[in-house]
């Protein structure tokens, strides 16, 4: 019995040792496939907490006028994040995940010198910048050197984290995005009991914590390979997926940041305040928003590489529902508990705006669906339906933005936010349906054979 059985294996027959070794290594198999979502979506709930509890923070202890000073710093940095988005991250997030072995090492080597680049010129822009907004506001201007020390390190760790998630290394991520929230946290508590708290040590506090994390993160990043004649190619294939990226980036921060510039011109910063401290709420939210952006690039990208057009479409399918009930579910929560808890968080000072969280709720499930949609046509390396998705809503909320909040002042803020947001999607999912298999399965052709459609240029 002992012969036959090492005969059999001999020759390739299972046996109960090999059986059990493939069992074994199918439920390892399993139990990473579950993990690695499992970490990635709860560093996605640590950062959305955190960066709530930061918000309420800085609210109460700035109050709102010197809180609305500090979002106008954040919106230069919220715009040179757009730009980093859409030059590196998606590429990289798209791109990455199809190259193995040396070819991902220099892959990622050209990246990183891209973002080094980036960094540099976006933190003398923002500096520039806020300067110049100052002007005789002294307050802004005091602002403008830890702002752009804040923008340097925050887009670096951000970048960073992204670069994990792309290598698949969710633990990592998890870790330098606590370190991150800790010491942040941490450091603006003890500020404001020792009185000592403004919106320029507020951003130092940003700036250090963050720079803090990346040093720690750097450690994990693996290793990298420099070859020089692969800079041009690198470059030249980023630039391919990110020409129209980048302009969709700077659109879609138009659409979402025009209505709080606005408001800060036409009503002044404690307004603009009290609307970003109400917006907080829907912040959270972004735990959902986020996981999506960092775990379906991957998934599209690799489901396209293995299965073709059916392996896109069954993973856009998936996702698509999720973030449909996803935003249903949001929509009813914020509709019943909303306003008490803004009231509980933020107090007296705020309960004129209760009302306008659930009316901004709708805009969740839409942004959801569009952001799981742009993931397709990335992963497809056809990233101007995305980016002419969302000219079409950014153009719409440039031209009513100003004449309906200065009809209807707040309310047409929301509902030219909301107009917009179901524009870009009608427009992605009507450029959706023109690509056969994306949104609707096709057969398999004669030979059962799977095709990776040639990205378009």
């Amino acid at each position: 019995m002992q012969r036959a059985r090492e005969i059999g294996q001999g020759r390739g027959l299972p046996g109960p040792g090999r059986s059990g070794d493939k069992a074994r290594a199918s439920m390892a198999a399993r139990l990473r496939a579950l993990r690695d979502p499992a970490l990635s979506f709860s560093d996605q709930l640590l950062s959305s907490a955190c960066n709530f509890l930061t918000t309420i923070l800085l609210a109460r202890a700035l109050g709102l006028e010197a809180f609305g000073l500090y979002t106008m710093v954040w919106l230069a940095l919220f715009f040179a994040m757009s730009l980093q988005l859409g030059l590196i991250v998606s590429p990289m997030m798209s791109i990455g995940t199809k190259e193995d072995g040396a070819e991902a090492e220099a892959y990622y080597t050209v990246v990183f010198l891209h973002q080094a680049g980036f960094v540099v010129v976006a933190t003398i822009a923002i500096f520039a910048v806020l300067m110049l907004a100052a002007g005789t506001a002294s307050s802004l201007a005091e602002a403008a050197l830890p702002g752009a020390m804040a923008a340097a390190s925050y887009l670096t760790q951000d970048f960073l984290r992204r670069y994990l998630f792309a290598r698949s290394r969710p633990a990592g991520i998890l870790l330098i995005d606590t370190i991150n929230q800790t010491l942040k946290l941490g450091a603006l508590i003890i500020l404001w009991q020792a009185g000592m708290i403004s919106v320029a040590n507020a951003l130092w506090v940003v700036a250090g914590a963050a720079a803090i994390s990346t040093l720690c993160g750097l450690r994990m990043s693996g290793p990298l390979l420099w070859r020089r004649e692969t800079l041009t190619s690198v470059t030249g294939r980023q630039w391919r997926s990110a020409r129209w990226l980048v302009l969709t980036g700077s659109v879609q921060w138009a659409l979402g940041y025009s209505g709080l510039l606005v408001t800060a011109g036409l009503f002044g910063p404690k307004v603009l305040g009290a609307l970003r401290a109400a917006q907080s709420l829907l912040a959270v939210l972004n735990v959902v928003r986020e996981a999506l952006e960092n775990i379906v690039p991957p998934l599209a990208g690799k489901a396209l590489a293995e299965g073709g057009m059916p392996g896109l479409h069954r993973i856009l399918g998936h996702t698509m529902l999720f973030a449909g009930l996803t935003g249903a579910v949001a929509v009813a929560g914020l509709g019943l508990f909303g306003p008490w808890l803004l009231h509980q968080l933020y107090g007296g000072e705020i309960l004129e705006f209760d009302w306008v969280l659930f009316w901004y709720s709708f805009a969740l499930p839409m942004a959801l669906m569009s952001l799981v949609l742009g993931c397709a046509f990335r992963a497809l390396e056809r990233t101007r339906p995305v980016f002419m998705a969302t000219l079409v809503g950014g153009c719409f909320n440039l031209l009513a933005v100003y004449p309906a909040a200065l009809t209807f002042g707040v309310a047409g803020l929301i509902a030219v936010t909301l107009l917009s947001e179901l524009a870009a999607l009608t427009v992605l999912v009507v450029l959706a349906i023109r690509i056969p298999g994306l949104l609707a399965s096709r057969p398999a052709g004669p030979t059962g054979s799977r095709v990776v459609p040639v990205p378009s240029p």
